[in-house]
């Protein structure tokens, strides 16, 4: 997970970037959902990236996101309904 244009000075093989403040690219401590989801998303990235120097902007705003809500939608999701 990156911020800013940092992915762009590095040149990493694969990143995941978020609007969150510098520092935080894994959310807000002590909110297990919302690092729960970003590692889900960022694991997808890593398994599904093809190409050297992929970058893929997640969605998420910093506060603004119900993560929980996004966890028992995926958890939905995978159990068939």
């Amino acid at each position: 997970m990156m911020n800013s244009g940092l992915a762009e000075v590095l040149q990493p093989p694969r990143v995941c970037r978020v609007r969150f403040p510098f520092g935080r690219p894994m959310g807000e401590p002590g909110n297990a959902d919302q690092s729960r989801v970003l590692l889900e998303d960022a694991l997808g990235v890593l398994e599904s990236a093809t190409e050297p120097g992929t970058v893929v902007h997640l969605p998420y705003r910093w506060r603004r996101e119900d993560y929980a809500q996004i966890r028992r939608e995926r958890a939905a999701q995978a159990a068939g309904g």
